[in-house]
């Protein structure tokens, strides 16, 4: 395989969008004939672009992971987007949604899908999560806030919905197989 096409592969893995859907990996060539392999459009006027690739980023993507305690029994299904702020869970029969990380003791968390009114929960925990799912499966957009430890200011968040609807009923049918 080619060595620049292996460099090119392996930059890919570690080069992070800013706040597009896709990774970006710029190949410009230098006067003397070196090139250069970046995450970000260079704008030094002695390089010549030679090509763009973008590979789609793993955050658009709905992730389910789902488990059963060997030991007690126990049932869980996750469901999440990778470097978003927020989860849903099924356990044990009992819906949870779940907003942000490491919380700042004793703060507010607050939930807000499209237009809707805010919902809020104690250090990530929704009190009305069937409240939240209902508007994420018709809605386009949610929007977390929360106070990461160990600051004490708003963190706030953006995901898009598409494809969650169909995703949470999979979780679902997922949970009733284990």
């Amino acid at each position: 395989m080619n060595k620049l096409l292996i460099l090119t592969m392996l930059i890919a893995g570690f080069a992070h969008a800013d706040d597009s859907e896709q990774r970006a990996i710029h190949i410009y060539k230098d006067n003397n004939g070196s090139v250069l392999l970046t995450a970000r459009e260079a704008s030094d006027s002695n390089l010549t672009h030679v090509k763009s690739t973008y590979y789609p980023m793993e955050s658009s993507v709905w992730h389910i992971s789902c488990s059963k305690d060997k030991f007690n029994g126990s049932k869980k299904c996750s469901l999440y987007k990778n470097y978003s702020d927020f989860m849903v869970n099924y356990i044990n029969g009992r819906l949870s949604v779940y907003v942000g990380r490491n919380h700042f003791p004793e703060t507010q968390s607050a939930i807000k899908i499209d237009g809707n009114q805010a919902i809020y929960g104690h250090e990530g925990m929704s009190q009305t999560p069937q409240k939240v799912i209902e508007q994420m499966k018709k809605d386009k957009v949610v929007y977390t806030r929360y106070k990461e430890w160990p600051y004490k200011y708003n963190k706030d968040g953006e995901t898009d919905l598409t494809g969650f609807a169909e995703k949470y009923d999979e979780m679902l049918e997922e949970y009733k197989k284990l």
